[in-house]
């Protein structure tokens, strides 16, 4: 489909799993055959994978689930070697406490090696954890950007993957908050959003859940301005058209992936 759409790229995201075995996070024969296959059919349609997702949000304050997640990032970041990604992605959680960054250091770290090691960029997703997309406030909260800078001075081989669709229920402004962040970001979520001020003023913000992820260009982030500024400060990572959208039916994503794409035309030329 990617290349009918003359689209350049395309990312995988992978559910949590269990590595096991003697080997670990090393790729079996088999899948070192079959990712090889994947690589050559990708070069064969002119189609890059951009990244490589982990559909998990670590919890830097549960040494077992670092453990896991570490032993995860070890096999996925051999994948995205071997079918030529440079890109790794994960979502991370947010402690109470002040010191949970200290935390998170060690553990950062150690999965910024395993990925510089294969050749591939590890990447800090700011959007909303498909795990958070349906709850109010009152159940969790995003990271916030000065622990997006504290993250980064931690852990120097971190990238973002930077989410305006977020900033924007959030209440920052993504076009004033991009210089800061610029030289970090290699991967942009194209999503839009829809914030109901209706019910912020009947429930505030803790109430029941008052935005929502649309098509890009069904929201209010403005994409021009985006795609100028980012321009602008030389970005040359990816851009990922996402269809997260309540509205959209699986029958219908070819749809919206041609609207989306009709949406971003214009901006992206030249």
């Amino acid at each position: 489909m990617c290349a009918s759409k003359k689209l350049p790229a395309v990312e995988y995201t992978f559910q949590p799993f269990v590595v096991s075995g003697k080997g670990g996070a090393s790729l079996s024969a088999d899948e070192k055959r079959y990712l090889a296959d994947v690589r050559e059919a990708c070069q064969s349609a002119g189609i890059e994978i951009a990244c490589i997702n982990l559909d998990h949000c670590l919890d830097p304050k549960d040494r077992a689930d670092a453990k896991k997640f570490q032993t995860m990032v070890g096999k996925l970041a051999r994948v995205a070697q071997a079918v030529g990604c440079q890109r790794f992605s994960f979502w991370l959680r947010p402690a109470p406490e002040d010191e949970w960054i200290s935390a998170a250091e060690a553990t950062l770290t150690t999965v910024a090696e395993l990925c510089v090691r294969c050749d591939v960029k590890p990447l800090l997703r700011l959007s909303t954890p498909r795990l958070y997309q349906d709850r109010s406030l009152r159940k969790w909260r995003p990271l916030e950007p000065q622990e997006w800078r504290d993250i980064l001075a931690c852990v120097p081989a971190l990238c973002l993957s930077f989410s305006p669709a977020d900033c924007a229920w959030q209440g920052l402004d993504y076009l004033q908050i991009l210089p800061g962040f610029a030289s970090a970001i290699e991967h942009v979520e194209a999503r839009d959003v829809e914030i109901n001020r209706s019910l912020i003023v009947d429930s505030g913000l803790f109430g029941p859940l008052w935005w929502r992820y649309r098509l890009p260009g069904k929201g209010q982030v403005d994409w021009r301005q985006l795609v100028e500024a980012l321009k602008l400060y030389d970005f040359q990572g990816s851009l990922s058209l996402c269809l997260d959208d309540e509205f959209v039916a699986v029958q219908d994503l070819e749809e919206s992936l041609d609207f989306a794409v009709s949406t971003f035309a214009p901006y992206v030329r030249g």
